[in-house]
């Protein structure tokens, strides 16, 4: 049985596939061992869900968290991951990093954009927060 912060994570996971699967156009993909397990050097890293939509020429990488709280801290690391997989997809023209949080206690979705601009340091995203990225 997995820990309670784990099942969380993976029913916050899903949840967003299911969401981002109502777009048409849309393949998306949950990747059930990204965790972290890339070291920070590594070129190889992979985000908790991502979506390909080839009618957009769109790829989004997404870490998902999920809270009963109201607000959540995305770490560096997590952040660098999401830019580190999308290098990856250089073919296509729009690549978008978003972190994506489920607050529980409020029922609702928070989509936050991360642009490569931003110098990486820890993200605070509260539900008060509105959301700059749509399906």
């Amino acid at each position: 049985m997995p820990l309670k912060w784990r099942r969380k994570g993976f029913d916050a996971e899903r949840r967003l596939v299911k969401l981002l699967s109502m777009r048409a156009s849309a393949y998306v993909f949950r990747i059930p061992v990204s965790g972290g397990r890339a070291s920070p050097g590594s070129r190889v890293a992979l985000p908790d869900v991502f979506m390909v939509d080839n009618t957009r020429g769109e790829i989004v990488a997404f870490e998902v968290k999920a809270t009963s709280k109201t607000k959540v801290v995305v770490g560096t690391e997590q952040i660098s991951k999401l830019f580190r997989f999308l290098d990856a997809f250089k073919k296509y023209e729009k690549r978008t990093a978003v972190i994506a949080v489920w607050f529980s206690r409020e029922g609702k979705w928070l989509f936050k954009r991360v642009e490569d601009s931003l110098q990486y340091s820890d993200l605070v995203i509260t539900c008060n927060d509105e959301s700059d990225w749509d399906l």
